[in-house]
């Protein structure tokens, strides 16, 4: 088992290639790479000073491949004329690859270690302890790892790296395996729980696998980690299994192998069939944000709302797209505000991303708290207040600024004067200052109609629902099944109207 990264398309029948040269390799930063990436539209000073390297010729693709050492993956680029990426290739792995295309003698070698250690993982048994000779790999594969130190040590480290191997001891020619015990194999997945489950609970982290309390248990019995799941979108760890036996909420185990990524959607919601939920049945999505009405409509669609009113569906959980969000954003926000504040997150120029952090990091203003609140600073009058400059200490900004400098101060004093005739504070950003006293006014709390989509959602349904009325169409068995089950006393005849009770509340 390995991680990577790839581009997956839907249905497709067969995948259409073509032959493609490299003719450049342009390495980034891991930010300038990441910018690229996110935004392959852009005109980029690194492909208009390389475009006569892009062409055709003997029915090949002549291309830029763009990279980072920071990163693993790469971007094959063909501008075709143009300053961007008017033609682009998504490259997994793309170092790897590079470097095994350069060297067609490392990748044989490459392809024989490899091969070596497979071979003595296959023949390593879970819990057990299994003796390997390195002479009869030598007769195997060719390769002398008694005589070949640097050779011999890459199979060991390899060795390190497969979680079928706990550990292993080297005696002269005879490498000693022992398997790892897998006393959590039977356990995790837990089939009982879902990550839907967890979602619509409350908690949002999809490195976690989501345990029933059996489960749970089981895993602390035998020595695993489990953690306590709130429905806050927090956890703690629970070291004994009195924890466990007393926490009445949901567990969850988390996947070491997992890395969160990099997240490019300003908001993601998870949207619950409230009503579906109450009766034991966990039925939802997550929306990305900013949406419109349409979007909405449709997943309420798919997980089984057809009651147009708002109390019909819920959101348990909220994902963003930078850590400091957390603490300003909620489950329980107006789902027309958190679309008003993807929509502006999702217009921001480049540089204002790095603006936005820092402003909720360094504490150069008072932003206040809420949704509302990070609308408002969002807001272009709000925004355009902040200076932002590339120092991350105070001799950096006195250097960026030494034209100004006054004689008869160092550098790094320079900068200090200027913190604090400014009141700014240094971030991972860098540098920030404000303006003005205080962030203006500009939101007042009420969405414009251009970024509510919940109403024309539920219109929408509600619509659906008349026309059937007007068709006299007929409910189908499941519909008939699910009003049984929402009204499973029908009014007698004997009733009278006044009793009558609605059992879908008011109508929005």
């Amino acid at each position: 088992m390995f991680e990577t990264s790839a581009v997956f398309s839907r249905k497709e029948p067969q995948f259409e290639t073509e032959p493609c040269v490299v003719e450049k390799v342009i390495k980034l930063s891991g930010s300038e790479y990441d910018r690229f990436s996110n935004n392959l539209l852009a005109d980029r000073d690194f492909i208009r000073d390389n475009q006569d390297l892009m062409g055709f010729e003997d029915g090949a693709r002549h291309c830029l491949l763009i990279v980072s050492d920071e990163r693993r993956d790469g971007i094959l680029v063909h501008s075709s004329g143009y300053d961007y990426a008017r033609y682009a290739a998504f490259v997994p792995n793309a170092e790897g690859i590079l470097s095994v295309g350069r060297y067609p003698a490392l990748a044989e070698l490459n392809k024989k270690i490899t091969e070596i250690v497979d071979t003595i993982v296959e023949q390593t048994a879970p819990g057990e302890r299994t003796l390997v000779y390195l002479q009869d790999l030598e007769t195997d594969f060719g390769i002398d790892l008694m005589a070949n130190g640097y050779i011999r040590q890459t199979v060991l480290d390899m060795l390190n790296e497969r979680p079928e191997v706990s550990n292993w001891e080297l005696d002269k020619n005879e490498l000693i395996l022992h398997g790892a015990a897998e006393p959590l194999a039977e356990i995790l997945p837990d089939p009982t729980v879902t990550q839907t489950d967890m979602y619509a609970y409350g908690y949002s982290f999809d490195g976690m696998i989501p345990l029933s309390k059996e489960a749970a248990l089981e895993i602390i019995d035998n020595n695993g980690e489990v953690y306590l799941l709130y429905p806050n979108d927090t956890e703690g760890a629970a070291t004994t299994r009195e924890e466990v036996e007393s926490f009445d909420g949901m567990f969850g185990f988390e996947d070491s192998s997992w890395q969160e990524p990099v997240r490019t959607v300003p908001v993601e919601v998870f949207i619950l069939n409230r009503e579906r939920y109450e009766r034991g049945e966990a039925s939802g999505e997550w929306l990305k944000l900013p949406a419109d009405s349409d979007t909405l409509h449709d997943l309420l669609e798919r997980i089984g709302v057809d009651r147009p009113s708002e109390g019909a569906f819920s959101i348990t959980a909220v994902r963003v797209q930078y850590e400091v969000m957390k603490d300003y954003v909620s489950k329980y926000d107006s789902l027309n505000e958190l679309n008003m504040l993807a929509t502006y997150m999702h217009d921001m120029e480049d540089y204002e991303h790095g603006i936005f952090q820092a402003a909720l990091t360094s504490g150069v203003v008072d932003v206040g708290n809420g949704t509302a609140a990070l609308i408002n600073l969002l807001d272009a009058d709000n925004m355009y207040a902040f200076d932002v400059t590339d120092a991350n200490d105070a001799k950096a900004l006195g250097e960026y600024w030494q034209g100004d400098k006054p004689d008869g101060i160092t550098i790094e004093d320079y900068g200090n004067q200027i913190v604090a005739d400014e009141k700014g504070r240094f971030t991972e950003w860098g540098y920030i200052n404000f303006k003005y006293d205080k962030l203006l006014p500009e939101y007042n709390g009420i969405v414009p109609d251009e970024y509510k989509i919940v109403g024309p959602a539920l219109h929408g349904l509600r619509s659906k629902a008349q026309e059937r009325s007007s068709t006299n169409e007929k409910p189908s068995v499941l519909e008939q099944l699910r009003e049984a089950r929402q009204n499973p006393h029908p009014q007698k005849e004997s009733d009278s109207p006044g009793m009558k009770k609605n059992k879908g509340g008011p109508e929005l």
